[in-house]
């Protein structure tokens, strides 16, 4: 019988134990357990304080060492403990710390463990928690005793009636409430002061502030970089499976022209492995930053891949040239990249709103700043573009154009058409 009721005792009092953290909600309930829980707390506290005092003293046997790291892991173990405690029975919002088991590689977590802020803020808490015990019972020590002294006298006393009973009837009182208020105060000075040594450190958390403002700054580019590569792709698909139909379907005199469909389905094709491409290539980054790792670098597109980007658009039907203008094989790589987004997102735009005038991209170097400009003609067949885009395209190169910080012009042009601008600084460009 006892070996079958034995393993049920842990059970059955961390069941107890829960119901009664979740019955004590914050409140004056929760603050009274919370000072009667510092009782026991404090007492075990101070023996890891001495833990740590014979572990230094250990030091000289060889075995001080592993008593420490072992004094160090309890500690932010028993943190753990005290951030719950504070959040159920205080109501005091502490988030948790950096977990020293999330950290690749044994050395690592051996000198976060040792050298990290929150350890030893942790361990100065159990500290507070030990002065918090001795007070608490210090306070109930003398209340009692002052109650049953003032208790005592008025039952022994030979002289009773109601004339002295009652001021040391509401001297008793006094000194319960007395007792009372003082362990509240003291309960809420921890509960001041827990998220300060419980908390994270502020360096942490302007590093994990840092690190999100990245993670949202990648994501944001890569939500770009997508829009732009998939809604360059499906446009010109668009166009040029047109153009393939036309020719596979001619009016009038017009002979059939299986090349020039064959050549628009293979840029289909490529149009569609390319937009694969980056969808995988986001969600491989994407991945690899939920799990904590860095993701693998991607070659950016540069000036160099311009004669590609448009080449199946020319095969599709829109007569657009490139224009290269100056010295761009020393441009960094960033600016090549959006000035490539530049080229990118403006003959998409003409597809998308004028159909297939004629167009021109120009890139041009003048002494240290890049000019990227896409302009077309006034649009000659509304009715065959691939349809309107929602603008976020070119709010989204805007932003990255002030992000650089160049200029960018998008504004009819004096022939009808349109065109869009960029000037980019080159000094100064990672």
């Amino acid at each position: 019988m006892p070996s079958t009721t034995s393993p049920r005792r842990p059970a059955e009092l961390a069941a107890r134990v829960r119901a009664l953290l979740a019955a004590a909600r914050p409140g004056w309930p929760g603050r009274a357990l919370y000072a009667l829980a510092s009782l026991p707390l404090g007492a075990l506290y101070l023996a890891l304080y001495a833990g740590l005092v014979g572990s230094v003293v250990a030091l000289v046997y060889g075995v001080g060492v592993l008593l420490i790291l072992l004094v160090l892991a309890v500690t932010r173990g028993l943190a753990g403990v005290e951030r719950r405690l504070a959040r159920a029975l205080l109501g005091v919002d502490i988030p948790d710390g950096e977990r020293v088991r999330d950290q690749r590689g044994v050395v690592r977590r051996l000198r976060r463990l040792v050298f990290a802020a929150d350890t030893w803020r942790a361990f100065g808490w159990l500290g507070v928690r030990v002065l918090m015990g001795v007070a608490t019972f210090a306070t109930l020590t003398f209340g009692t005793a002052a109650f049953v002294g003032l208790g005592w006298s008025t039952e022994w006393s030979h002289e009773w009636n109601p004339l002295t009973a009652l001021p040391l009837l509401a001297l008793m009182t006094a000194v319960v409430v007395l007792t009372l208020a003082v362990l509240d105060l003291l309960v809420r000075l921890a509960g001041s002061v827990a998220p300060r040594l419980l908390g994270t450190a502020p360096e942490q958390r302007i590093a994990a502030l840092q690190q999100s403002t990245r993670r949202l700054t990648d994501r944001t580019r890569l939500a770009r970089d997508l829009h732009d590569t998939i809604g360059h792709a499906l446009t010109a698909s668009l166009l040029q499976a047109t153009a393939a139909r036309r020719t596979l379907t001619p009016t009038d005199d017009r002979p059939l022209q299986p090349d020039f469909a064959r050549q628009a389905l293979g840029h289909i094709e490529t149009n569609t492995r390319t937009a694969l491409a980056e969808l995988d290539r986001v969600l491989i980054v994407l991945r690899a930053e939920d799990g904590g790792r860095d993701p693998a670098p991607f070659a950016a597109p540069s000036l160099a891949d311009l004669d590609d980007l448009l080449a199946g658009l020319r095969d599709g039907g829109l007569p657009v040239a490139l224009v290269v203008d100056g010295d761009v094989d020393d441009v960094p790589v960033g600016v090549q990249e959006l000035a490539y987004r530049v080229v990118q997102e403006g003959t998409t735009n003409v597809l998308r709103h004028a159909g297939t005038p004629l167009t021109v991209a120009q890139v041009v170097r003048s002494g240290d700043t890049l000019v990227a400009r896409v302009c077309n003609e006034r649009a000659s067949q509304l009715d065959s573009r691939p349809g309107p885009g929602g603008g976020r395209g070119l709010a989204g190169l805007r932003e990255r154009t002030a992000a650089a910080g160049g200029t960018l012009s998008a504004e009819p042009s004096p022939s009808g058409g349109f065109e869009l601008c960029v000037t980019l600084p080159l000094s100064g460009a990672a």
